[in-house]
């Protein structure tokens, strides 16, 4: 009896007619698809028209350190900061102490801003050789631990109070800011990697920052009731409850972007061009991620309710067709990618940036196992278990290490490491919520059991 009784409190207060216990898992998802997704896809769009632009502006070789500092950007912007994202996000959504989790994520924010900058100081002769020396650029760097503490303390106070439509109208003035600054520079005639990289930051710094204290004010004013622990929702709960998934998303981002800084740190002489067009296909086939990873703790609200609710066997109907989707877009766009890759990355880069198509159709193989990898683990982080989130990112980064080591080639290595730690993941993850999956089972059914 006490075992479901437990089960039944898992469900909020264990009544079926409990507005608590609904899933709101229909409008929540009507929400995330008609507005934060829209965004999404829109500031996607835009954010490749700006990696052209960037490209069209710079030399191969320019661009390589232009590249390194994208992905280094990504890896202590993303890296550090979702997480916080993440959790702060399905906190609020809670509606516990809402002033209390606010002023725990403000906390837990500059908190890990110091941490991004205590990580890049003990990395910088690695982020140095990869910038080419560009002290422009490293500078910058610093500037972007900065202000990503705000950019996604911003972002999780909008996705944790359902403020979607806000959350993707943010992601597209972002974008457009970052492109409107690098048309500004590609006119003026800028060749210089590392002013783009200012502004980079500048565009984040104006997208973002002006908006939090509204938000701020709007979470605060809204209901919530009192936590039954007040220590539940202090800056060291919140950041220590965020730890796990820090180490997931720090794997991720090295997983995603640090490949691209290895491959451009090692190359020497001529390979720096060649792994300058490896940055560039890169990211133009990583595209598809630029649209689904913001949209990670967008989605973590909803499954928290579905799940709370007790809908788990929906939850996984979902995961089965997203894994068949993948597998039927791998089918059709690796042997595309191979046939029209080379050619669209020429056409939109320029006539500098050849790849053939072999290793264009490895490097989209890994982005579709990517986003499985991607998809799954949000579901451990809805459903509490952190601990997995950070054991699948690391056993894929593991594998992606060992992979470089032992391909020969430096460019070839990359690819490939990348597909086979983001598939390795993906495994892992998949089983991991297979081992942990309950039956689903209804309150009603539980009841009748006790």
């Amino acid at each position: 009896m006490d075992r479901y009784r437990h089960r039944i409190s898992a469900t909020t207060d264990g009544t079926p007619d409990s507005p608590a216990a609904q899933p709101r898992g229909g409008p929540g998802a009507r929400r995330l698809v008609g507005s934060a997704g829209v965004g999404v896809i829109i500031s996607g769009l835009l954010i490749n028209v700006y990696l052209a632009v960037v490209a069209r502006a710079l030399a191969p070789a320019e661009y390589a350190t232009f590249g390194a500092f994208w992905a280094l950007a990504l890896v202590l912007g993303f890296g550090p900061f979702l997480p916080l994202e993440q959790e702060l996000a399905r906190r609020l959504s809670q509606r516990e102490s809402r002033r209390q989790v606010l002023v725990a994520g403000a906390g837990t924010a500059a908190m890990l801003a110091g941490l991004a900058l205590v990580v890049l100081a003990a990395v910088s002769p690695l982020v140095w050789s990869s910038l080419d020396a560009h002290a422009g650029a490293f500078g910058a760097l610093v500037a972007l631990c900065l202000v990503s503490a705000g950019q996604f303390l911003l972002r999780a106070i909008l996705i944790g109070t359902d403020r979607l439509v806000r959350h993707g109208a943010v992601m597209v003035l972002d974008a457009v800011a970052r492109l409107g600054l690098a048309v500004v520079l590609l006119v003026a005639g800028g060749k210089d990697a590392s002013l783009y990289c200012w502004a980079l930051v500048a565009a984040i710094a104006v997208a973002h920052l002006p908006l939090i204290p509204a938000a701020w004010r709007r979470a605060q004013h809204e209901p919530s009731t009192d936590a039954a622990d007040p220590t539940h929702h202090s800056t060291r709960a919140l950041a220590g409850s965020a730890m796990p998934l820090l180490v997931g998303s720090v794997c991720a981002q090295l997983l995603l972007n640090g490949l691209p800084v290895v491959v451009v740190a090692l190359a020497n002489g001529p390979a720096q061009a060649a792994a300058g067009v490896f940055t560039a296909a890169f990211t133009l086939a990583k595209a598809p991620l630029s649209m689904v990873v913001p949209l990670q703790s967008a989605v973590v609200p909803t499954l928290t309710r579905l799940l709370a609710a007790g809908r788990r066997r929906q939850v996984l109907r979902l995961l089965v067709k997203g894994a068949a989707g993948l597998a039927a877009l791998a089918v059709v766009g690796v042997p595309l990618a191979w046939w029209l890759g080379p050619p669209i990355v020429s056409l939109v880069f320029g006539d500098d940036y050849t790849i053939p198509g072999v290793e264009l159709a490895v490097i989209i193989a890994g982005v579709l196992a990517h986003v499985g990898l991607v998809v799954v683990t949000q579901v451990h982080v809805a459903r509490g278990r952190h601990v997995d989130v950070a054991a699948s990112w690391l056993a894929g980064l593991v594998v992606a290490g060992l992979t470089f080591w032992f391909v020969p080639g430096i460019v070839v290595a990359g690819e490939v490491a990348f597909g086979a730690g983001s598939a390795f993941g993906a495994v892992v993850s998949a089983l991991l919520l297979i081992r942990t999956h309950e039956p689903a089972t209804t309150t009603t059914e539980r009841t009748g059991q006790t």
